[in-house]
């Protein structure tokens, strides 16, 4: 497994991309999420969907890294002004320290872009790995670690 930056450019790789995205979101997020946000990931990432609104959404990513494995990407995390907007691991796949990995590449890429925090909302599903990772819940029940 090899943990590159994301070629957004790459039609092949943006529809696996989505596709992780989605399947990942539909397993494990979506018992915990509003209908709101359940309904704006539906719309961008719907597999049958016409995706030029989502590419141009996954592009204001500055940091986008995923985790492939020989040709197939089993986890994504995506990055916005100091904030983990994505963080997802193929749902086969989520035993193999790949969060790890992913996060810990992240944290040194944002690290050298002059962050010294980041925020993210998690799932309840999701928690207890962040919590593992040195992230404190703020008042606000965001998480947030100190680079």
């Amino acid at each position: 497994m090899k943990i590159i930056k994301a070629n957004l450019d790459d039609s092949n790789e943006v529809k696996n991309i989505i596709d992780l995205i989605y399947d990942v979101f539909v397993v494990c997020n979506k018992k915990d999420s509003t209908q709101k946000l359940i309904y704006r990931m539906e719309l961008l990432y719907w597999p049958d969907y016409d995706h030029k609104s989502t590419l141009k959404h996954l592009k204001k990513t500055p940091l986008f890294f995923i985790a492939k494995e020989h040709t197939s990407i089993i986890g994504i995390i995506r990055w916005n002004k100091n904030k983990i907007v994505n963080l997802y691991i193929d749902k086969n796949k989520q035993g193999m320290n790949i969060w790890h990995k992913l996060l810990e590449t992240f944290e040194t890429e944002a690290k050298k872009l002059w962050s010294k925090k980041i925020i993210l909302k998690s799932s309840k599903y999701w928690l207890s790995f962040y919590l593992h990772h040195w992230y404190t819940i703020t008042e606000n029940n965001i998480l947030e670690k100190q680079l």
